[in-house]
């Protein structure tokens, strides 16, 4: 999925709740896991979601930390994101 419209900060995504398309909730996001591109440009890979994923985030690695592919990623609201199971 592509983001569209006005340039967003990834700092807006942090936070923000995660749903899947029947409406439940899976968590929030935490963190990401992403790329860089040859060109320069940052390429988002995972969103890191859930209290896994927020103990990857205070303490380091985790294997077990969920993440949601960006493929999976339906729709980035101001209030929500849905992803795809």
């Amino acid at each position: 999925m592509e983001l569209t419209g006005e340039p967003q900060a990834f700092s807006e995504l942090i936070g923000l709740p995660v749903s899947d398309q029947a409406g439940r909730s899976l968590g929030r996001v935490f963190e990401a896991r992403a790329h860089w591109e040859r060109d320069g440009s940052i390429v988002l890979d995972e969103l890191m979601v859930g209290r896994r994923a927020l103990l990857r985030r205070l303490r380091g690695p985790r294997p077990d930390a969920h993440g949601f592919p960006w493929e999976s990623v339906i729709e980035v609201g101001r209030d929500r994101i849905v992803v795809r199971r």
